[in-house]
């Protein structure tokens, strides 16, 4: 497994924990009024902002899973292709 998901797993796992924690635990007010701006299922979801950063970790963590990795190296000179 790439390093990469690792660090993608961990970085969700800690997003989850905080989302949780924010789910749970009445908290700070949210940074956007989710409940004038989209439907209640949604707004039920982020009430507060611990919830919020959490969702923000949890999608972040999606990054380093479809990131393309580089084919070329940069010790290679110009022009070399080792994907072949």
């Amino acid at each position: 497994m790439k390093k990469s998901l690792i660090v993608g797993y961990g970085v969700w796992l800690v997003g989850m924990a905080i989302w949780l924690y924010g789910y749970f635990v009445p908290g700070n007010p949210p940074l956007i009024d989710w409940r004038a701006h989209t439907p209640w299922w949604i707004a039920d979801f982020l009430p507060n902002i611990e919830s919020e950063i959490g969702m923000v970790l949890m999608l972040v963590s999606i990054v380093p899973a479809y990131w393309p990795r580089s084919r070329v190296s940069l010790s290679d000179p110009p022009g070399v292709d080792k994907s072949r």
